[in-house]
């Protein structure tokens, strides 16, 4: 396997910066190398001495290597910000942030500032805020400079000026304390606020100075008061112990004062900070590591312990009693800091004369040109057995890395083969194996000799991806072209390709199971080696792709497989099974698989890093999660470059200090795993709700986001925007939305802001929307609002009932227009049959009587007596015809036993005559 091994519990621990105390612990530890070199050629008995400061050192080195670095992103004007310099922050109970500035108040939810000014909160008067504060009613107390106090409760705000109790309208400070009084620091004196009443305490009642420009309530319940002539505190009813702190300043403005977890009071002041601990001052100043000049605006201890200084020349930060310096936070933060604030998530805000800052700890370390590196294009990282970090680079050869530091490099310059390194790789003896580009060269490096084979050795001439020695001391060399395989003498003894079994020749990963089987990722598929057989694997035999990149077999010798376009493989069994985008993983394309100590894999890809947790692929597995997630970390976690390296091996690296580290193409990385999730769900809100193309309601400080909404008739277009109100890297967070009756389940909406819909029918709906944090974390409750979309008059039921009815009015008058119609057919059908009968029936009938007479009386030797035979045919002839047509047209014989009769009748008389 190869990467890393057991964590040591007493190894190095990561530096994560601090360049000032790095290099003083770097040179003693070169002193006490050289010393104790001198001291085994000494007594014994010297020898614990020399045991005793190692161990000293390395206790400082180890605090001095843990304490984290920090990045930031400012906001300013250009980002919606009514004005840069941002005097006060805080955050209310909802999750959002409030920034007062010079030029008015702004409500932040991480991605947009909503303006607070005359038109949507005429109460606040004036637009320069000096203090901002939440007391646990979950009001928004606001100090506005020039007008008073304005309290914010419950959509209303309520007003506190010198008219009604204030000092003066110069408000400074908000605090409540245990009892639940507010207080309040002016320019003029302090103020009480209880019951509905003020108390204001002046100069008169013990106050050094009426100016009041800090205030904390210690664990006694002590009230401490940072005035501009000095400290005092409140405590029974009366201000007393006025302290003048640190007598040796040449003034004692203060500004600031708080009190730490351990009770330790701190005090910010214009010409430094004061440490106060019972009755024994220390006093810190531009020589113990303060900017200059050392006015300290603003103190207060983050949730790690950490004291953080706002001066006029940027930020500071006490650790463990020791000042450090601001260029060691990581990130510069400004220049003049007027307010600190860490928010429920751990974010810390800094709100200085250049804009809001946000601060958070970097998780990634990188190391490239700037920090020595000799090409920041690193391709492979290795850590060998003494701690050294070796990181392969494609034009800067080999770089030994140790501690924090490049120490040694490996070029053409002094030996190595090419200056174009891929992969590395060290031996059970010590060997660093590395292989080169462009004249697919192995060098090996023993006790810092360096020898090369090469084509001319039997080496496959094409570019050495990957190295590995197994069990048997046999090294296996993965080529563009094919695999070579090194006896023990360092000599070519047998090459694999395609023809001999391999699925592919070009040979990307080589793991070496507990079983000392050789599995080789290949473009083709996956290899095992096993008694002198290879085994191929592809995608006929379950593999989600055949090319192979990343291979690592678990403690519990699950074999897991990174490809390139067919996301992560669970070998197990003999049965594989695939995880991709469509299950949740961040990226179908991963160059190395690394498990850290805590249940998480690790991979890199070309858009990143990221990690998912085991426990949720076997939930996956389960069937009890339908989607995988993935923690993805980018730039604003410390990465300069979020492309990482994967066509050599080692493309990951875990360190026996369970640091680890990730080659890219500006330089390697590395990160500690124990790094804390963001563990808070984020509140989800609704914050606009457009139809139609015109704004319905959009969430307002003064009106809250109502459950039921009536949307007037239109044409069915809704809009809906939403937000999680988490802060730490709100463009990871994520959301699922769903319309009731509209959508069969959950839409995925990934990190867009809002929901889209058209041509809704009037009806009642329930939108629903959720959201999870930048590490994945859901709200599962989520923000829900009811609309009621109304009809036009054509979509209501009474229109539709009439409709119907005026339909079936028409129909009924046609009908009954059609049956008037048929009626008089019938009437007239029936009086032509009664003429035909009675009129031409009967005058047809007297003819043929009286042509009968006249044949009778004919003799029947007149010549005429044929013609009146032929006359009485003729005359019959028509009568018969007659009574048929009288027949047909009459309609009482329009049914089927008429039609039968006349039929029958017929008939007879057709065949009276008939055999």
């Amino acid at each position: 396997m190869g990467k890393g091994g057991l964590v040591s519990r007493l190894g190095i621990v990561p530096n994560i910066g601090y360049e000032y105390l790095r290099q003083p612990f770097a040179d003693l530890r070169g002193w006490f190398v050289s010393m104790n070199l001198a001291m085994r050629k000494t007594e014994a008995r010297w020898r614990w001495v020399a045991a005793v400061f190692g161990l000293c050192l390395a206790v400082g080195n180890a605090w001095a290597v843990t304490l984290p670095q920090y990045s930031s992103r400012l906001w300013q004007m250009d980002d919606g910000l009514p004005q840069n310099s941002v005097y006060a922050i805080t955050q209310t109970r909802d999750g959002y942030l409030w920034v007062g500035t010079h030029e008015g108040l702004t409500r932040f939810d991480g991605v947009q500032f909503t303006i607070i000014n005359e038109t949507n909160a005429p109460e606040l008067k004036s637009e320069w805020i000096t203090a901002l504060y939440v007391s646990r009613d979950g009001s928004l107390w606001i100090g506005v400079d020039g007008v008073g106090v304005t309290r914010f409760q419950n959509g209303s705000f309520t007003h506190f000026t010198p008219t009604n109790g204030l000092p003066n309208n110069q408000p400074r400070c908000f605090l409540e304390d245990k009892e639940g009084a507010m207080w309040i620091g002016t320019e003029a004196g302090l103020v009480r606020w209880q019951d509905g009443k003020f108390s204001v305490f002046k100069t008169e009642n013990g106050l050094a100075d009426n100016a009041v420009r800090g205030l904390c309530e210690d664990h006694l319940g002590v009230l401490r008061i940072a005035t501009r002539g000095g400290m005092a505190s409140f405590s029974n009813g009366s201000i007393t112990g006025n302290v003048r702190v640190a007598p040796d300043m040449a003034g004692n403005s203060l500004y600031s004062v708080c009190e730490d977890r351990h009770g330790t009071i701190w005090i910010g002041a214009n010409d430094g900070m004061t440490r106060l601990e019972g009755t024994q001052q220390t006093h810190f100043h531009t020589s113990d590591g303060l900017p200059d000049p050392a006015t300290v605006t603003i103190v207060c201890e983050d949730s790690a312990g950490q004291i953080w200084l706002g001066t006029y020349n940027g930020l500071a930060r006490v650790v463990d009693n020791k000042l450090l310096p601001g260029q060691n936070i990581g990130t510069p933060a400004g220049d003049l800091i007027y307010d600190i604030f860490e928010d429920r998530e751990g974010n810390l805000w800094v709100g200085g004369r250049d804009g809001l800052y946000r601060l958070n700890p970097q998780r990634f370390t990188t190391y490239s040109a700037q920090q020595g590196l000799t090409y920041n294009n690193a391709m492979s990282v290795c850590e060998d057995r003494n701690g050294s970090i070796w990181i392969a680079t494609w034009g800067g050869g080999l770089n030994e890395l140790k501690g924090d530091e490049i120490t040694f490099c490996y070029a053409r310059t002094n030996g190595l083969s090419h200056d174009k390194a891929l992969c590395l790789h060290e031996s059970a003896d010590g060997t660093l194996w590395a292989g080169m580009d462009l004249d697919a060269s192995i060098n090996r490096i023993k006790d810092g000799h360096i020898t090369s084979i090469s084509r001319q050795d039997g080496v496959l001439d094409s570019p050495i991806k990957v190295i590995h020695e197994d069990v048997g001391k046999r090294v296996w060399i993965g080529t563009g072209r094919g695999m070579n395989v090194l006896n023990k003498n360092g000599k070519v003894s047998n090459t694999y390709t395609t023809a001999n079994g391999l699925a592919g020749n070009m040979v990307m990963a080589i793991c070496e199971d507990a079983a000392h089987n050789i599995w080789i990722g290949t473009d083709g598929g996956l290899t095992r080696w096993a008694n002198g057989k290879f085994t191929k694997f592809t995608t006929r035999e379950g593999l989600s792709r055949n090319s192979v990149d990343a291979l690592y077999e678990d403690a519990e010798h699950t074999l897991w497989i990174g490809t390139k376009g067919g996301g992560l493989n669970r070998m197990k069994a003999g049965k594989f099974t695939a995880y991709t985008t469509r299950q949740g993983l961040f990226s179908d394309e991963i160059y190395e698989i690394l498990e850290d100590d805590f249940g998480y894999f690790w991979m890199s890809c070309r858009k990143g890093i990221f990690r998912v947790s085991r426990k949720d692929l076997d939930d996956f597995d389960r069937g009890a999660v339908k989607q995988v997630i993935c923690t993805v970390f980018g730039k604003a976690d410390g990465l300069v470059s979020v492309q990482c390296n994967g066509i050599a091996q080692p493309a990951g690296w875990k360190g026996r200090d369970g640091r680890l580290w990730f080659p890219t193409i500006k330089g390697v990385v590395a990160v500690d795993s124990r790094i804390k999730n963001n563990d808070k769900s984020p509140p989800v809100v609704i914050q606009q709700v457009v139809t139609d193309r015109r704004e319905l309601l959009s969430d307002s400080i003064m009106v809250a986001m109502p459950e039921e909404l009536t949307v007037s008739p239109g044409r069915g277009e809704l809009e809906i925007h939403y937000t999680a109100l988490s802060l730490q890297a709100p463009e990871k967070n994520r959301f699922k939305y769903q319309l009731e009756g509209v959508d069969p389940g959950w839409i995925d909406a990934g990190t867009s802001h809002a929901a889209h819909y058209n041509n809704l029918a009037p009806r009642k709906y329930k939108f629903r929307v959720i959201g999870s944090n930048n590490d994945g974390v859901w709200n599962e409750t989520g923000a829900t609002l009811s609309l009621v979309f109304l009809p036009h008059y054509w979509q209501t039921w009474w229109f539709n009932l009439a409709m119907v009815a005026a339909a079936g009015l028409i129909l009924t008058l046609l009908y009954r227009a059609r049956v008037a119609r048929l009626r008089g057919i019938e009437r007239l059908r029936i009086q032509i049959a009664a003429d035909l009968h009675d009129d031409v029936g009967a005058r047809l009938t007297k003819v043929a009587m009286i042509t009968e007479v006249a044949d009778r009386e004919t003799r029947e030797t007149d010549r005429n007596k044929p013609h009146l035979s032929n006359i009485i045919s003729t005359t019959r002839e028509i009568i018969q015809a007659m009574d048929e047509i009288v027949w047909t047209i009459n309609p009482k014989n329009d049914t089927l036993d008429n039609l039968a009769n006349y039929i029958f009748q017929h008939a007879q008389e057709y065949f009276q005559n008939s055999g």
